[in-house]
């Protein structure tokens, strides 16, 4: 009984990129970097698309009226986890609700948990007041289908500790009753709790050494919807007018100006993986190209003997081609792997760094992000062995044999 396999195109292929390693590894590695820069560019941008998406649903308002000289730091609280705690008087809140062309006003207290024995970690801790609220309230009911109770907190997804469990500020402790989905933003090191524990825990700071005025009397951030006739611009303007803009110790912030400049560092950031991706592209075909092309020529005597062994000339071509399908498809799939394995374990870094939000895609766009880049990244070996290929299968035999010796 006869045992052998028939002699398939991609075993010939597979054994000739074998017999010929240091081509095939050059090969690899130039598609490697492709597909790593496909795909990890690809995952970047679609993730911090997410992200800015998911922080313009997560702001909610449209207007953070907070002390002057503190809308650096708001943003930073937003955007890049950056605990910072400042206060203003409470009786803001009717001032600015008086204002025409306001909706809804809701009031936040701000506490930075200290970095010492009596706290379990350093975070933010945000208070807000449920019964006005239109912000916090709506997008933590994914975790608590209820109002949050005194003493109870839920927590932002890079907080440890699981649902049921307590953690302790200022020597109390809290129970955590929710956890919150990744939004790529500073709420992620956030811990929210309701206005009655929020003015409990300024005391305990308060006691621990930490500055806060008399408690009941301050807030730190006052969120502003304004009404469908007028836009946040409009509000704007007239609480400005208002509160005599230079003497107040206020400032409204645009919602809107956060997002646009998170937008506008993001565009930059596209712009520039786009052209690295483009120039590495086309770098790595040109070199595809030479490298198949010298090597081929050396071959000159391998596909003479397949031709004189009665291989035809569409089949010698398309084991060309195959060859460089095969090393250009592994690479762009390591290429692929090895960006998996940086971005997704080091996201919160990569956020941070970039002072962006940055939120994974569905399972739907991770499969469209690698199927395109393994597309982009499979047709260079093809495409750049395509004309030696199409060249060498016309070659007559008895050509080749003279040219060779045989």
């Amino acid at each position: 009984m006869n045992t052998t396999a028939p002699l398939t195109l991609f075993e010939m292929a597979r054994t000739n990129l074998y017999e010929r390693p240091f081509r095939s590894l050059c090969i690899f590695t130039l598609v490697a970097l492709m597909g790593f820069v496909l795909f990890g560019g690809s995952l970047v941008g679609m993730s911090l698309l997410k992200g800015v998406d998911s922080m313009a649903k997560r702001l909610g308002a449209d207007l953070l009226i907070v002390p002057r000289g503190y809308d650096q730091t708001i943003e930073g609280i937003l955007l890049r986890s950056e605990p910072g705690a400042f206060y203003m008087d409470e009786a803001w809140v009717p001032k600015i609700a008086a204002i025409q062309g306001v909706h809804a006003v809701s009031p936040q207290l701000f506490i930075t948990s200290l970095n010492a024995s009596c706290c379990a970690m350093p975070v933010q801790l945000i208070g807000f007041e449920g019964a006005t609220d239109f912000v916090v309230g709506p997008w933590i009911q994914t975790a608590l289908k209820r109002r949050l109770s005194d003493g109870e907190i839920v927590i932002g997804s890079s907080i440890s500790g699981p649902v049921g469990s307590s953690i302790t500020f200022f020597n109390r402790e809290y129970r955590v009753v929710g956890r919150l989905d990744r939004t790529g933003m500073g709420f992620d090191a956030s811990v929210f709790m309701n206005m009655e524990s929020a003015r409990q825990a300024a005391q305990d700071y308060q006691t621990q050494g930490g500055p806060f005025p008399p408690p009941g009397q301050s807030v730190s951030s006052i969120l502003v919807a304004t009404a469908s006739d007028y836009t946040p611009r409009n509000v704007y303007d007239r609480i400005q007018q208002t509160f005599d803009y230079g003497n107040s110790g206020i400032v409204p912030v645009l919602s809107k100006n956060i997002i646009h400049t998170i937008a506008q560092g993001l565009r930059s950031l596209m712009l520039f993986i786009i052209i690295l991706a483009v120039m590495l592209w086309i770098g790595a075909l040109l070199i595809v190209s030479l490298l198949f092309s010298l090597t081929l020529g050396e071959r000159v005597q391998e596909f003479a003997l397949f031709r004189v062994l009665g291989i035809t000339k569409k089949r010698l071509m398309l084991l060309i081609l195959t060859e460089s399908a095969l090393v250009s498809l592994a690479g762009g799939l390591a290429g692929a792997l090895g960006a998996l394995l940086i971005l997704v374990p080091f996201r919160t870094l990569i956020s941070e760094t970039l002072g962006m939000p940055y939120v994974l895609p569905s399972p739907g766009a991770w499969v469209l992000i690698l199927t395109l880049s393994l597309c982009l990244s499979g047709i260079i070996g093809p495409l750049a062995s395509l004309y030696p290929a199409v060249k060498m299968s016309r070659m007559e035999v008895y050509a080749a044999v003279r040219r060779n010796g045989l």
